[in-house]
């Protein structure tokens, strides 16, 4: 019995493969963003992806977690075409924070956390989930990388107007987005379209810089796990976890190393949500995906 699970992120595809619920390979494609590519867009890559990896065969499953796919249009739109190109195949599409909890957390109650370049939390009581945050940059993805960097290129633009000093915080922000002067900064984000990955970039940097104890860069990290850490409680209170000692999940790049955001983060946590437990880790979201398509069969 041939399996195949998918994690279509926002940055790259990744396809693994199962032969009689025996790892067999895996292998990674451009990103199949539905959000921004859309349906069409994100499925023609998922389908060429698994089609490369099938090498002609026949999938009994195929379970694909796929950013956007929490948007019950997208996901149809994605079942739909998946489906047509693989006739006879078992197939679920599901947003890719519900695989990335089964990463951490194989089964049962919890939630998971995720903070990379957006930011989402996803929280499962029984048949009772809710999904906290993933509006993406221009409504939402509090306390992300994003919008960790966003605040840095705020602050250089008050450093610009002479309203803020000048430090290696700014300095960063300066450097990646080449604007020594107000007319490069203001044509470095309004020129061209936004480029989230290229202002997300800037957060592993300011997160360093705050554990060396740059005030600014502290200052943004501080405020990033007070929205993250907001993100979860709602996420929790939804489906009445708040109160049950829950078990939570930590992923995406800001949350994978220990570093400041990660101490005040849980902090923050341990001291508001009663008895609860942070899990870091876990299997990659493609292998949860891939034991999903195998639990089809």
């Amino acid at each position: 019995m041939i399996c195949i699970g998918v994690d279509a992120g926002g940055t790259s595809t990744n396809v693994a493969l199962s032969i009689d619920s025996v790892f067999v390979r895996e292998t990674s494609a451009p990103t199949a963003n539905a959000t921004t590519a859309g349906a069409d867009g994100a499925a023609d890559v998922i389908i060429g992806a698994v089609g490369d990896m099938l090498d002609g065969k026949s999938p009994a499953a195929i379970y694909v977690g796929a950013a956007g796919a929490g948007r019950a249009r997208i996901a149809h739109g994605l079942q739909e075409r998946i489906a047509a190109a693989f006739p006879g195949t078992k197939i679920v599409v599901d947003d890719d924070t519900a695989v990335a909890l089964r990463a951490a957390i194989p089964d049962g109650d919890g939630a998971v956390l995720i903070a990379g370049t957006g930011s989402v939390a996803y929280a499962v009581h029984g048949d009772r989930t809710h999904r906290a945050g993933g509006l993406g940059y221009l409504a939402g993805d509090e306390g992300s990388g994003f919008w960790i960097g966003m605040q840095a290129a705020k602050l250089y633009g008050r450093v610009l107007d002479g309203r803020a000093n000048r430090d290696e915080t700014t300095d960063l922000v300066a450097r990646v987005l080449d604007a020594p002067d107000r007319e490069r900064y203001i044509a470095a984000l309004y020129d061209a379209p936004l480029q989230p990955a290229a202002i997300a970039s800037l957060a592993p940097s300011i997160i360093a810089f705050a554990g060396k104890g740059n005030r600014a860069s502290t200052k943004i990290v501080q405020q990033a796990a007070q929205e993250l850490g907001d993100l979860l409680r709602a996420a929790l209170k939804a489906v009445e976890l708040n109160d049950a000692s829950p078990v939570v999940a930590f992923a995406g790049g800001l949350l994978r190393e220990n570093s400041l955001l990660t101490f005040l983060l849980e902090t923050r946590l341990i001291g508001d949500v009663a008895g609860i437990s942070i899990v870091k880790g876990g299997e990659e979201p493609v292998r949860a995906a891939l034991r999903l398509a195998e639990r089809l069969e």
